[in-house]
């Protein structure tokens, strides 16, 4: 999925394009952010029954993390599965503070707990029809965390505790380093997120 990135990326993805398991989807130059990149892949004709998330320069911990995704959904029948991640610099050596599973929230303390956490954790697979119908919001920070607080107002999240993938740390991206008007901006926005999950849950309940 080309975001018009100016850096090289492009030139380098096309350099592969020979290559069948390569879909390469690219955009207008309007603003799309992280959130319409995902919509525009998820509505792609050639994307399968089952979306999986890979940040920035992270990379899987081994040759089973996508078979890991899809044998989770079959098996605890969910409509989104969230993993577990290490982190690590580029040269994967481990960082503090380390292992990142999210154990305080789990399937059995009910879908409103994600609405008392900040995050529901990485890595994020989707089920692609379902994903069709709700979309994400066309952000760069938090669509991850709100499409996972909509899929899991009425479905099922399922969870992974192996350490699917290395979080590999640098400089100047959504996590690292921020000042404190960049994290208050982030925490309010998912404030926003989690006060209009909360007013759709109660309606939801009310009829």
């Amino acid at each position: 999925m080309d975001d018009n990135s100016d850096d090289g990326t492009v030139d380098i993805i096309k350099s592969f394009l020979g290559d069948p398991k390569l879909i390469y989807i690219a955009q207008d130059k309007t603003y799309h952010a992280i959130g319409g990149n995902w919509n525009a892949a998820l509505h792609h004709p050639k994307c399968g029954r089952f979306a999986l998330q890979l940040d920035s320069d992270d990379m899987y911990s081994g040759e089973d993390t996508v078979q890991k995704f899809v044998d989770a959904f079959h098996e605890q029948n969910c409509a989104m599965v969230v993993g577990t991640y290490r982190i690590t610099d580029f040269h994967l050596n481990t960082l503090p503070p380390g292992v990142i599973d999210h154990r305080e929230w789990t399937p059995d303390n009910g879908r409103n707990n994600a609405l008392r956490i900040n995050g529901l954790g990485a890595p994020r697979g989707f089920y692609v029809p379902l994903l069709r119908q709700f979309n994400f919001p066309t952000t760069k920070y938090g669509e991850d965390y709100a499409v996972g607080l909509r899929v899991s107002r009425e479905y099922q999240i399922g969870r992974i505790y192996d350490v699917l993938y290395n979080c590999r740390r640098w400089d100047n991206n959504s996590d690292a380093s921020l000042d404190i008007e960049k994290v208050n901006s982030n925490n309010l926005y998912k404030d926003r997120i989690r006060t209009w999950e909360l007013k759709a849950r109660i309606a939801l309940n009310k009829r």
